[in-house]
């Protein structure tokens, strides 16, 4: 009989309650319809990425203004994914190829941009390029916003290509240099940056130093969650490399169930953190300080929906999600394929888009 393991309740002490927007069911068809025009991947495999339900992702992590704003959220969290998988697949330099030309669909947002100057994934830029296009029409001019998006979108592309190099060399870092590559590798942050577009909140507010270290211990905080959550299906696809229960068993030399528990540590003294570091946020001003109060709201927010939608998701623990959420107990899962292949990815690399 397969060992089991209890699971911790990392967010046990995280203020913010699960909430999931209720217009969910008028805008996840039409995001999932245009997720599969994209011709990602194959249909067998596009079932198994849909049975995610990163729509439901959106609604329990974006805001909440209108029926636009989940859209976005939508086409954000299916893009994060699809851009995750085919990056998964590849090595140093084809990740290097994608992660170019993603970054050119968002800087320069036309259509010619989905060509690349790298001739890199020519279908995941497109989407690239759609999703942004489509954002943008949403949360108008924000300046400061669209730049820092851009800007942490652009060092979580970095950090994959290094993800991709550290994956093709075997290379299992220590848990200090594990978080500085995985604050970036987990998205967070863009994440972060997009949730606030519309805020105008001004460069120098973000980049305030309390105002980083804030930020910081959120997007850790989601990284050892998603860590958690997803380390069985990264173990059965032997991708468990780039996990932060992995530094910790490596660096400790600890078994699965006792890296859990120093995991539960880490995240109760971050919770900590991040609540010092907002008690000593600056002032810039009623119409900064409102914006940035909803911003830390919705910070908040996005770091409970990511542990929300991993038990109601099949992506991690099958149709058992809200079960284990209540018994905490799981079971690693026998190897297993992806939702693409090595071989799609070089070929989605080589042929033009079909969509």
């Amino acid at each position: 009989m397969p060992a089991q393991y209890t699971i911790p309740d990392l967010l046990a002490t995280w203020p913010w309650p699960q909430s999931k927007n209720p217009l969910l069911d008028e805008v996840s068809q039409e995001s999932t319809a245009w997720v599969k025009s994209m011709n990602l991947f194959e249909p067998a495999q596009f079932k198994k990425f849909n049975s995610c339900n990163f729509n439901l992702l959106a609604a329990f992590v974006g805001p909440l203004e209108s029926k636009a704003h989940l859209r976005s959220a939508c086409d954000l969290m299916n893009f994060y994914f699809a851009f995750d998988e085919y990056t998964d697949m590849a090595d140093k330099n084809e990740a290097m190829k994608i992660a170019d030309d993603v970054m050119d669909a968002f800087r320069h947002r036309k259509p010619e941009a989905a060509i690349g100057r790298s001739s890199g994934c020519l279908k995941i830029t497109e989407m690239a390029r759609q999703f942004f296009e489509r954002t943008l029409t949403v949360v108008g001019e924000d300046c400061s916003g669209i730049e820092r998006f851009i800007t942490d979108f652009d060092a979580y592309t970095k950090s994959v290509i290094q993800e991709a190099d550290d994956r093709s060399g075997g290379h299992i870092r220590s848990i200090k240099d594990y978080f500085e590559l995985r604050r970036d590798t987990c998205g967070a942050k863009p994440s972060f940056s997009f949730f606030a577009l519309g805020l105008n909140i001004p460069t120098h507010v973000y980049e305030d130093p309390v105002m980083l270290s804030l930020i910081e211990n959120a997007t850790d905080l989601i990284a050892i969650t998603n860590d958690m959550h997803s380390y069985g299906l990264e173990h059965s696809r032997g991708l468990d490399g780039h996990n932060v229960i992995t530094a910790i068993m490596h660096e400790h030399h600890l078994g699965f169930q006792k890296a859990l528990v120093w995991l539960s540590v880490y995240s109760t003294a971050t919770i900590k953190k991040f609540f010092s570091a907002q008690e000593r946020l600056p002032s810039w001003g009623t119409k900064i300080d409102d914006a940035v109060k909803e911003y830390i709201n919705r910070v908040g927010r996005c770091v409970r929906g990511y542990d929300s939608w991993s038990y109601e998701t099949q992506r991690y623990y099958g149709r058992n999600g809200l079960k284990i959420q209540k018994h905490r107990r799981i079971t690693l899962q026998p190897p297993k394929l992806g939702y693409l292949t090595k071989q799609q990815l070089q070929e989605s690399m080589t042929h033009g888009i079909s969509i």
